[in-house]
């Protein structure tokens, strides 16, 4: 490239960059340190709301605010002497102006803990959306209210999950894992805004992940979208619990069985099986399977996973997820190039398990 390109490259990107700031709606953030939503307009008598500053693809709003009391308390929230708001949004008329405070996502004033809707949809989703723009936490108590994760908060009396009370016995209140927590009575599972009584023996129940618990006879896996309680919690009869070994790709060993996707594969060998270099193929001493289903006449002996782990071959077949690949040279079949994503023989190019024309 010639100077001259360089330096007319160079002016152009120049003047998009002046032309850009030139046409910037604001002067500046109100609190950069707090949010970087609330800019003052270009001559600073008044406050635009631009998501992330991004107006020119997000939005600008003018929010008519009073600009000498007007106080950012959050990244969306913000105040003046007179409105309380949220993002651009008047809320004056839900909260207390006068003790409207914001710790991290949270609103409190003295009487109630709140958090937008916009936050809560994602917990609502089978529920119609309110009116309001915030969503009194039901119960909460503003001076001890605080958040422990994603799905957890509590104040000096109750638990909290997606902002719904929990009713269990709070001193002896322990949340397992991403889906179960237990009380002294109860062990409980964690369906999107409330929990469900189990039938986990609560004595005995332990961690093993997140994900399992396991009680004096069984190992359990809860998918907490399936409305079906005996669908969705799946027990697994466990003798000694000192066997278990959960393995990649869904698969796990306890006792002397197999399972994978908690599904017990009836003729694995747990003696002799093992995973084949981390992927979905697993054998024993029987035969070779992908994920969880054994792959008839596969030939143990000369069995083969490439380093793309969807393809393998023996001396019978090639194989892709696990399904022959009709009509392939054997003796040429492999990688096309480095990649290793599409593979060849002397007559094809495959592309999954479709021949494709190059």
């Amino acid at each position: 490239m010639s100077t001259f390109s360089i330096v007319v490259i160079v002016a152009v990107a120049l003047a998009g960059f002046l032309l850009f700031s030139a046409c910037r709606p604001f002067s500046g953030p109100v609190d950069e340190a707090l949010s970087d939503s609330y800019y003052y307009n270009r001559d600073k008598s008044d406050i635009q709301y631009s998501p992330m500053g991004n107006w020119f693809e997000l939005g600008n709003t003018k929010m008519n605010a009073d600009v000498a009391s007007f106080k950012v308390l959050g990244r969306e929230y913000a105040k003046d002497k007179n409105r309380v708001y949220f993002k651009a949004e008047d809320i004056t008329a839900e909260v207390d102006h006068a003790t409207f405070r914001v710790a991290d996502h949270i609103g409190y004033d003295e009487s109630y803990v709140y958090v937008a809707n916009d936050y809560a949809r994602s917990r609502l989703s089978d529920k119609p959306m309110p009116k309001e723009t915030m969503l009194k936490v039901e119960s909460a108590n503003p001076a001890t209210f605080e958040i422990i994760d994603y799905d957890w908060s509590k104040d000096d009396k109750l638990f909290f999950y997606n902002y719904r009370p929990v009713k269990a016995d709070y001193a002896s209140f322990e949340i397992l894992n991403n889906v179960c927590s237990k009380d002294k009575n109860n062990v409980y599972l964690h369906k999107e805004d409330e929990l469900i009584t189990s039938p986990i023996d609560v004595a005995s129940v332990k961690v093993i992940n997140d994900h399992y618990v396991a009680d004096k006879d069984h190992l359990y896996s809860y998918s907490n979208w399936i409305e079906d309680l005996d669908s969705a919690l799946i027990k697994i009869p466990v003798k000694d619990l000192e066997t278990l070994r959960i393995m990649e790709h869904n698969y796990l060993l306890v006792d002397d069985k197999v399972y994978h996707d908690n599904q017990l594969m009836p003729m694995a060998d747990r003696a002799t099986f093992k995973l084949w270099k981390d992927t979905y193929y697993g054998a024993d001493k029987n035969y070779i399977y992908y994920s969880g289903q054994p792959i008839e006449g596969a030939d143990l002996e000369t069995f083969y996973v490439y380093d793309y782990p969807a393809y393998a071959k023996d001396k019978n077949n090639a194989y892709f997820d696990g399904k022959v690949l009709e009509g392939v040279d054997l003796e040429t079949f492999g990688p096309k190039d480095a990649d290793g994503f599409i593979f060849k023989d002397k007559n094809h190019v495959y592309r999954g398990n479709e021949i494709v024309t190059e």
